[in-house]
């Protein structure tokens, strides 16, 4: 073999070697999110392992899809929003086309989410869980994980639920803590 050959042999397996490596770094420091867009049944595990936030440690509003990871562990899938009232709920319902200028905007609210992207979070080890009551929507009620994700497959045969439509994404404050969700409560909707 000629030295010119061996040369530019070597030279690929250096390239070569060098797109693996830079590759293996990039999934080492950008790991990849989840984005499941407008439509779909729901959040597709990520490569997050858990522990790793999705969403920053923090008080947050969202519309939340409840999965599982390829292991089978409860996961949400959060796409943070933000509930307007008053004049900002009207100005933002304006400009989003919902209602004109001069008409007035219905119950008074409005969830400003101008792009849906639902973020993987994994769950604390007893996370607290609250829904309205169905018999009155001012009251709360206690649910574990396991009746989460019963209310939002439609199996969930426990008291009567007030605005938890199966399979829709449920509208929760959060509650982040060390990059899981350590709280969860449903936000009344008139």
């Amino acid at each position: 073999m000629q030295t010119s050959t061996k040369w530019i042999i070597g030279i690929l397996g250096f390239l070569a070697v060098a797109v693996v490596v830079g590759l293996a770094v990039l999934g080492l420091f950008l790991p990849v999110r989840v984005d499941s867009g407008q439509g779909g049944g729901g959040p597709t595990p990520g490569t997050e392992p858990p522990g790793v936030p999705g969403v920053p440690d923090g008080e947050w509003f969202g519309l939340v899809m409840v999965g599982e990871d390829e292991t089978g562990e409860v996961t949400l899938g959060v796409d943070l929003a933000e509930m307007l009232t008053g004049q900002a709920a009207h100005d933002a319902a304006v400009e989003a086309g919902v209602i004109s200028e001069d008409e007035d905007l219905p119950n008074d609210f409005f969830i400003d989410n101008p792009e849906s992207v639902y973020e993987l979070v994994y769950l604390a080890d007893s996370p607290e869980i609250t829904v309205l009551s169905g018999d009155d929507p001012s009251e709360r009620l206690i649910i574990d994980v396991d009746q989460l994700v019963a209310l939002y497959e439609g199996s969930y045969a426990g008291p009567p639920v007030y605005g938890i439509v199966a399979g829709e994404p449920i509208v929760m404050d959060l509650f982040i803590r060390d990059g899981l969700v350590a709280d969860a409560d449903a936000v009344y909707l008139p």
